[in-house]
């Protein structure tokens, strides 16, 4: 009887394990974090996986990946490309591809195994690929191909190639670069849902092509392969304040293309650009970043990408020269034409005009639908204001561009209707920013339809946030807005005026970002180009990219310390060091070149607080904080590089800086930087600047300077990146009175009056859509809600959760997907007690800070888990808090 009970015990063991090996496999795997991506060119790919493991305390002890050419190694455990063997880790990010060199245009799978907390081996992940693109240009056929006209031909080019498919088609692959934009199509079928592809890059240094898999586009037999290219920022037509069209880079659009056929019967065709193509003019008659497009509808060429087109007429292509730079392929999500909005009202001005309100201000383009006789002419102008007669009025918009022609207009599209019933038009190659549409027409048309769609890259959103508080809602969604409305493969800065990259705006709204989106292989894009734009020097320009505008102006280590500031974001949101390995000679080059500039550790020049309200804050204590944080995160940068020497070297300059700044700028009996103002006093708290003695005298000082503007903030750009959260920390209930304010100057007042998005400026007086002054919505995650990224244990591998139960609030929720997967603080006030729920995602850990309620003789304060009755004993308590370790799953506590 005891060897049948021994027995049965063995074998119920054994079925445990076995269930629990298949319920906490790894999954959601990714490469280059991207789930099954075509057309990477990485060497060395990174992967990725999440453990699916709910229980408590769940942490993966090891892993071992299998990369194969086919899936049926893989199952039957025979990879045939690379293997790990069992690595003790509990990594499940980042892991670097290190077999054989990888093969251009092939597949390739893979799947992974862990071993749990308990050191069980996993069943194997599912299967999952990932296509390789062209590695080297010289594996590129055919060549780029033009119309060969000058670059200041307005007209967009129309190309058409008739091919021949054989039966039993298997595989194929379009690898394309259009150079500014381009659209394909296959037998009149736009190819893919992209939207001003490729992005934008230094395209005399790095220009980016797109593969996709256009296996369901053909048919046996004829098929016409159609392109039409757009100037985009390739070539600017236009005179504009920034210069773009002296750019070194700037050249008649041209495209490549390569389109590999693969038969079933293991035949291979391919299909290159060369001048056998035709070309001819399109009915886009002007095409223009800033302004938009002029179409005349009257010459349409109806069918001229479907096979048995009569193209006798169209001229062949001209074989030009590649892009000088590198040729790579486009990893981060294109921008695509998302939501579609529709208009609140409809004002009909006059007998021509009609003015609608979307009700939203946003970065998109307008989709027209509209009827009247051969030869009207239809504009369709995009704003973000009214005047008093309700019309358009774009003033503050207009004097930074100069248009060549009558029809072009900033923000402004241009319809020719060919007096054919109901005519659609909607651009292809521009975008705007506007919440309001004027339509006018030189006779009077009849709208049948009008709406907007959202335009920006198509970044998962990865966090949430809701209170009790509607303002605090209402700023929190503007952020959101518009974070997207300037993500157009680069970070801009506003979707209508400008749309630059400025470095500034953009390091200042990265956190908010990475709370809210999976934003690395868009910033690793842009960062790719402070490389390319970065003089021997050192020397950074304020927008990047640029055409050589910023370096004399809109500059200095407030702004440029975005080189340094991004990747130490990425490596701690995602603990992720890519960034910081393959750049770290332009980070050290840059640090190099303040320390070139500066005198007695100080730098002097640059922006400073910029668009700040009241308080001037000095520009060389901004810029020597900034110096001191790049130097700062340099050592670290030299550590992860395991660079010794460096280590040491700007360590010790940091100190150097830092003890500079103290010995001019703090006053230690007012306990005041520089001259007492939000932005000083924050930034050297937020930084770090502070002597750790101190610290609470100068955190007073920032409560007071509060006060006497009446809970009112009084900073710009930089000061609202750290006013927040060097208060919160000191004074929760302060800090949430700044961000709830609904008087001016705040956030609130804006959005009281009428705003959808965050302004320019705390007057309203300048642009009201700007990625600017959006910090605001970390600090609610950050701070109200409690959820924090841990310096010591990057990537969220353990969690800093310190929420603040300010007395105003009955409830906040957030909710962040980190790389190891879903964390939550939500809390609500209920029966005179609060309700603290929490998700920690398996392979992660979190430090809780709480505030204690009750401490006895010094004696460690007990908390217990409402759902699973487990006790945690903190183990320090930290000013008025208890400190509590807790590791992976979901909790309840109750707090008096």
């Amino acid at each position: 009887m005891n060897i049948i009970k021994y027995s049965l015990g063995i074998f119920l063991y054994l079925v445990c394990i076995q269930s629990s090996a298949q319920l906490y496999k790894p999954i959601e795997l990714k490469c280059e974090y991207l789930e099954q991506p075509l057309g990477i060119d990485a060497a060395r790919p990174r992967f990725s996986w999440l453990l699916n493991d709910p229980r408590n305390g769940a942490i993966q002890t090891a892993y071992q990946i299998m990369v194969a050419s086919d899936s049926i190694l893989l199952l039957s455990n025979q990879p045939d490309v690379w293997t790990t063997s069992r690595l003790d880790s509990r990594s499940t990010n980042n892991i670097l591809y290190t077999g054989p060199t990888l093969q251009s245009r092939t597949k390739y799978y893979w799947r992974v195994v862990v071993w749990d907390k308990d050191n069980i081996q996993s069943s194997p992940s599912s299967i999952s690929s990932f296509e390789t693109g062209i590695f080297s240009f010289t594996e590129w056929k055919g060549s780029f191909i033009t119309d060969g006209k000058d670059i200041q031909y307005k007209p967009a080019p129309y190309f058409r190639k008739s091919i021949i498919v054989k039966k039993g088609l298997k595989k194929a692959r379009a690898y394309i670069c259009g150079l500014g934009y381009y659209e394909l199509s296959i037998n009149a079928t736009k190819v893919g849902d992209h939207f001003l592809d490729p992005g934008y890059t230094r395209f005399d240094k790095t220009a980016l092509y797109v593969t996709y898999d256009v296996t369901d586009y053909l048919k046996s037999n004829q098929n016409t392969l159609g392109v039409i290219l757009g100037n985009g920022w390739y070539n600017d037509q236009s005179a504009s304040e920034w210069d773009f069209d002296k750019a070194p880079w700037r050249g008649r659009p041209k495209f490549i293309l390569n389109l590999y056929l693969e038969y079933e019967d293991g035949t291979t065709d391919l299909i290159v650009t060369d001048d056998t193509w035709k070309t001819t003019a399109s009915p886009i008659q002007s095409n223009n970043i800033y302004s938009g497009e002029v179409i005349d509808a009257r010459l349409d060429k109806q069918g001229w990408d479907i096979s048995g087109y009569e193209d006798s007429a169209w001229k062949n292509a001209k074989n030009t020269s590649p892009p000088a730079g590198r040729l790579t392929a486009q990893k981060m999500p294109a921008v695509k034409l998302l939501d579609v909005i529709k208009p609140i009202t409809r004002n009909q001005i006059d007998a021509t005009t009609i003015v609608f309100d979307l009700g939203q201000n946003f970065a998109g383009i307008s989709h027209l639908k509209v009827k009247g006789t051969k030869g009207t002419v239809v504009y369709v102008r995009h704003g973000e204001r009214l005047d008093t007669l309700g019309r358009l009025k774009n003033e503050h918009i207009d004097k930074y561009y100069t248009p060549t022609d009558s029809l072009q207009l900033n923000q402004r599209d241009v319809y020719i209707l060919k007096g054919d019933g109901v005519e659609e038009f909607s651009i292809r190659f521009s975008y705007h920013g506007f919440r309001y549409v004027e339509v006018k027409s030189s006779n009077p048309v009849s709208i049948v339809d009008l709406y907007g769609q959202v335009a920006h890259t198509d970044l998962e959103n990865i966090g949430s946030f809701e209170c009790s508080n509607q303002t605090l809602n209402k700023i929190w969604k503007a952020t959101n807005w518009s974070y997207l409305s300037n993500m157009h493969s680069i970070p801009t800065d506003c979707p209508h005026r400008e749309k630059n990259g400025w470095t500034g705006d953009a390091h200042v709204a990265c956190e908010f970002g990475l709370l809210n989106y999976d934003g690395i292989l868009f910033y690793e894009n842009w960062i790719r180009e402070f490389a390319n734009e970065q003089r021997l020097s050192g020397e950074l320009p304020g927008i990047i990219p640029t055409s050589g505008w910023g370096y004399a102006w809109g500059n200095g280590p407030t702004f440029d310390c975005a080189i340094i500031l991004i990747p130490w974001y990425m490596y701690l949101y995602y603990g992720d060091d890519s960034l910081i390995k393959s750049y770290y000679e332009n980070y050290k080059r840059y640090v190099d070149y303040l320390t070139f500039r500066s005198k007695n550790n100080l730098v002097n020049f640059g922006l400073g607080d910029w668009n700040n309200y009241k308080a001037q804050t000095p520009v060389e204590f901004m810029a020597s904080s900034y110096y001191y944080v790049c130097a700062n995160l340099l050592s670290v940068f030299a550590s992860l590089n395991e660079k010794k020497k460096d280590e040491l070297l700007y360590a010790n300059l940091a100190i150097e800086i830092k003890d500079a700044i103290n010995a001019k700028y703090l006053d230690k009996e007012k306990y005041q930087y520089a001259n007492g103002s939000q932005a000083a006093l924050s930034t050297a708290l937020h930084w770090g600047i502070v002597p750790a003695e101190i610290k609470g005298d100068i955190a007073n000082s920032l409560i007071k300077a509060i006060e006497k503007s009446e809970n009112h903030l009084d900073v710009g750009l930089l000061g609202s990146k750290t006013l927040l959260d060097a208060t919160g920390k000191k004074d929760a209930e302060v800090a949430y009175k700044v961000a709830a304010q609904e008087t001016k100057p705040s956030w609130g007042w804006w959005f009281k009056n009428g705003a959808t998005t965050l302004h320019e400026d705390w007057e309203s007086g300048s642009s009201l859509n700007h990625i600017m002054f959006g910090e605001v919505s970390a600090w609610m995650v950050k701070c109200l809600a409690g959820l924090n990224p841990d310096s010591s244990a990057v990537g969220f591998r353990n969690i800093i959760i310190k929420p603040h139960f300010v007395k105003d609030l009955s409830f906040v929720k957030a909710s962040f997907q980190s790389v190891n997967g879903l964390i939550k603080s939500e809390w609500e006030r209920k029966g005179g007690k609060i309700i603290l729920n929490l998700r920690i995602p398996a392979n992660s850990t979190a430090t809780l800070y709480l505030p204690i309620t009750e401490t006895k003789n010094n004696k460690s304060v007990k908390l217990i888990d409402k759902k699973s009755k487990q006790t945690f004993v903190s183990l320090k308590q930290e000013e008025n808090y208890s400190v509590y370790n807790i590791g992976a799953g979901e909790y309840r506590f109750e707090i008096k």
